[in-house]
């Protein structure tokens, strides 16, 4: 099939009286000559068309074109035609961000080998609810809320009752060292061991004035 090269829109939109004839080759291009079954026995449709926004002229690009639960699907090209091959008896969605969905339902006893359309696209506004992201107009009056903030008497108990010196304590007994503590109990004994290791003797200057006084004594002689 010999492909048609779209014409410039701002032509378009200064000439809307061409826009019909242009659609009626596009569709007639687009059209199969000759009639296709499917393999379930369905009569496939080519369906074309041009997606419009409301009754205007401007077209709407990136608009999925589906047939729900099914693998056929398209989108309008940035001039908002689109070219998809359907059975009869499909029910169609056209749907976009920012718009209505729309549905088209192929007749099935639809008979010819193409159906053409203009959809209509109906803008969609979705309001977000709204969001105070700081309330207060600086950061004093924010510190000051913040101190002004009363706990009811239930969160004070339980806050206690977990700061508890002694359940504390208990915890700190029962509690499985997680593998962070694990390495660093491993960490410091091998340090104390290499330090063992290395560790130069040293002796007592008063041991060692003993010594020399038992020498002079004659102490070590007499025991031989």
């Amino acid at each position: 099939m010999k492909l048609t090269q779209v014409p410039d829109m701002g032509f378009l939109k200064k000439n809307k009286w061409l826009l019909a004839p242009l659609l009626a080759v596009f569709f007639l291009l687009l059209s199969t000559p000759q009639e296709a079954k499917a393999q379930g026995g369905g009569r496939v449709v080519q369906l074309s068309g041009f997606v419009a926004l409301g009754d205007s002229l401007y077209g709407v690009a990136a608009v999925s074109v589906y047939v729900p639960g099914t693998n056929r699907g398209t989108f309008t090209n940035e001039y908002g035609f689109f070219s998809l091959p359907v059975l009869a008896g499909d029910s169609i969605v056209f749907s976009g961000l920012g718009y209505k969905k729309q549905y088209l339902k192929i007749p099935k006893t639809y008979s010819s080998q193409s159906y053409s359309i203009i959809m209509q696209m109906q803008e969609e506004a979705t309001e977000l609810p709204t969001v105070e992201v700081f309330p207060w107009p600086t950061e004093r009056d924010f510190r000051q809320a913040v101190l002004a903030v009363k706990l009811p008497d239930q969160g004070r108990s339980n806050a206690a009752k977990n700061l508890d010196p002694e359940l504390l304590a208990e915890l700190f007994r029962i509690t499985p060292m997680d593998a962070g503590a694990n390495f660093n109990v491993w960490n410091q004994q091998n340090v104390r061991g290499i330090e063992q290791q290395n560790m130069v003797p040293t002796v007592s200057p008063f041991a060692v004035l003993k010594l020399i006084d038992m020498i002079k004594k004659g102490e070590f002689k007499n025991k031989k």
